[in-house]
């Protein structure tokens, strides 16, 4: 008889705990983020890049890495934002006085979007994912106090290891996020080709204004536009190393 009555309370048992941790998966899908930018917020960078070979006979640059020494500076205009998407427009200016603009957006959840997609959620942590429901499974490296401006902001970091053995190259990506706002701070790509020519690059972005953002001040005291020859060329060649540039980036194989 104590055998018979003991069934159906370990039974019930069971079935509470299945019933707890469908609840908790549930909780932890459910989990939202929330976006820390707003329209009207406008972000500036200073970008540069570095390239070296070791090779004797071969001094040229590749195209895509020109392209940011043409680079007066980037700006990042929010333009829209709701509970999963960010819209930006972002205009590139060049040292010959022309700019280019370019339309992006990017889905806060997956980390899906084009062009300027350096958003993430407000407010991470260490160990967060920065895209829940995406696949690349990056997750916040570390969170320290770094100076931007006037503010200590707190800011997140995140690391991408990418190789291509066939293609003959390794390359990380350094990205850190202010944490309050989601949007990028600095980042540093470095890349070592081990195939002909044997060389290595590095592209960095820095944040140098900010406009929109209470509490945080950043600002330039001056912009400068020299004009230089042949501004329709460079600004042929800016188009398509810009294009050269992404394609290659997006080849990166991301590791954990």
């Amino acid at each position: 008889m104590g055998r018979k009555s003991a069934e159906p309370s370990v039974l019930s048992m069971i079935l509470c705990i299945a019933l707890l941790l469908l609840v908790f998966v549930g909780f932890v899908h459910a989990q939202t983020i929330t976006s820390g930018v707003k329209p009207g917020m406008v972000f500036e960078y200073d970008v540069s890049s570095y390239w070296s070979s070791s090779e004797p006979t071969y001094d040229t640059v590749p195209k895509e890495i020109l392209i940011f020494n043409y680079t007066t500076y980037v700006e990042v205009r929010i333009s829209n934002v709701n509970s999963t998407h960010v819209t930006t427009a972002t205009p590139w200016y060049f040292n010959d006085g022309t700019s280019i603009l370019e339309r992006g957006e990017v889905n806060l959840y997956t980390g899906d979007g084009h062009d300027f997609v350096a958003i993430i959620a407000a407010n991470l942590s260490t160990g967060d994912l920065i895209h829940p429901s995406g696949n690349d499974g990056l997750r916040v490296l570390d969170t320290t106090t770094r100076n931007y401006g006037s503010s200590s902001r707190a800011t997140n970091h995140v690391r991408i290891i990418g190789e291509d053995t066939a293609g003959g190259y390794k390359g990380t990506r350094d990205l850190y996020f202010d944490k309050a706002t989601g949007i990028l701070v600095e980042q540093k790509d470095t890349t070592e080709y081990t195939t002909y020519p044997v060389s290595t690059s590095q592209v960095t972005w820095k944040l140098t204004a900010v406009t929109g953002v209470d509490n945080w001040v950043i600002s330039k005291s001056t912009q400068t536009l020299p004009i230089i020859l042949a501004a329709i060329a460079i600004a042929a060649i800016i188009a398509a190393s810009i294009m050269i540039y992404k394609k290659k980036m997006t080849t990166y194989k991301t590791t954990n």
